[in-house]
């Protein structure tokens, strides 16, 4: 018989990084599975969310609730299938056998991530395993929730990062980008460090370094504050992945200054775009980028001195444009789902 995968993920009516990496995913998996597997979905959101969905929970009753009681009402819930697949440890567990992803952990080191229900912990425990995006995010799956069983997949590229063209000059203009540009494209919680951005920034203006530094991504206060009153910073709201990628390929530079990340999906995205990529010596940042970034201290100072040094040295910036795009070649979908099909099998004993 061909073997039934329920899919289980959050609705949200605002998708970022994780929602797009599980539709990249999903489609390599459907592509690679061909008619060897029934892959279903479970798209879970609250009783009086309107995100469409399929699969709605009393979520604030079934985020108290302890692991056991909370896979009861996931089993209630979700259609029979021979395996879940969990990618979200908000959502509530399935029936087992049952693999989770996780990405990293943030709301257990920072406090301004949200939080994970009560069963959170327990459930990733109870799986028989969880996909992590790099050995740092592994790690802390074991450190923290005491997970024994790990499979490491990275992720892969998307076709838009693929040997994007530069930004017209006429769309670049219409953003209020002129001249040289260093691109930051992420989000605005404590863990992406703008404060540390912000001060590297002030410090290459005083240095009178001639270049604009652009943040994408939807608005945000937090981002506000931290680059209040700084010159040469440009704000564009959130964007297209088309627009982002060709802002990168037109980009002296890209930086990612995080001090956590599971993987850092935008130094890969950086590198491929054939964009120098300046990036902090933290989280999964130096998986990621290998010797293909300049990884440096994510302190203001760090920072200032990597972005300066790329915008300075040609030669430096060469190499590590060339170093970038072969090692971006190697993080390919159809890879990661070949490893997610192997994870299935291994699970399920076929």
């Amino acid at each position: 018989m061909t073997p039934r995968v329920n899919w289980t993920s959050l609705a949200t009516a605002s998708p970022m990084g994780q929602q797009h990496y599980e539709v990249k995913i999903q489609e390599a998996m459907r592509i690679a599975g061909g008619s060897g597997w029934q892959f279903i979905t479970s798209t879970v959101a609250s009783l009086r969310s309107p995100v469409p969905a399929n699969a709605r929970f009393p979520m604030q009753l079934v985020h108290r609730m302890p692991a056991s009681l909370a896979a009861l009402a996931g089993q209630i819930r979700y259609p029979r299938a021979d395996l879940v697949h969990r990618f979200d440890l908000r959502v509530p567990p399935g029936r087992l056998p049952e693999v989770v992803t996780a990405h990293d952990l943030p709301p257990a080191r920072f406090d301004d991530e949200g939080g994970l229900p009560r069963f959170a912990m327990a459930s990733a425990r109870r799986a028989v395993g969880v996909i992590c995006p790099s050995t740092f995010a592994a790690d802390e799956l074991r450190s923290l929730c005491g997970v024994t069983q790990t499979w490491v997949i990275p992720y892969g590229l998307s076709a838009e990062f693929q040997d994007p063209k530069p930004l017209p000059s006429l769309d670049l203009e219409a953003l209020g980008v002129q001249g040289r540009y260093v691109v930051h494209a992420a989000g605005a919680t404590k863990r992406k460090n703008l404060a540390g951005l912000a001060a590297a920034w002030q410090t290459l203006q005083s240095e009178g370094v001639d270049a604009t530094l652009v943040l994408c991504g939807p608005p945000d206060q937090r981002r506000d504050d931290a680059f209040d009153g700084l010159a040469a910073v440009v704000k564009t709201g959130r964007l297209s992945l088309d627009t982002v990628a060709q802002l990168m390929a037109g980009a002296a530079a890209v930086v990612v200054p995080s001090t956590y990340e599971g993987f850092g999906l935008p130094a890969l995205e950086g590198m491929a775009c054939g964009a120098p990529v300046v990036a902090a010596r933290c989280g999964a940042l130096p998986e990621v980028c290998g010797d293909a970034g300049l990884l440096v201290e994510p302190s203001g100072e760090g920072l200032a001195a990597g972005l300066s040094l790329v915008l300075s040295d040609s030669d430096v910036a060469g190499r590590l444009v060339a170093q970038g795009l072969r090692r971006a070649k190697d993080f390919d979908w159809a890879v990661a789902a070949a490893a997610h099909l192997a994870v299935y099998r291994e699970v399920l004993g076929i």
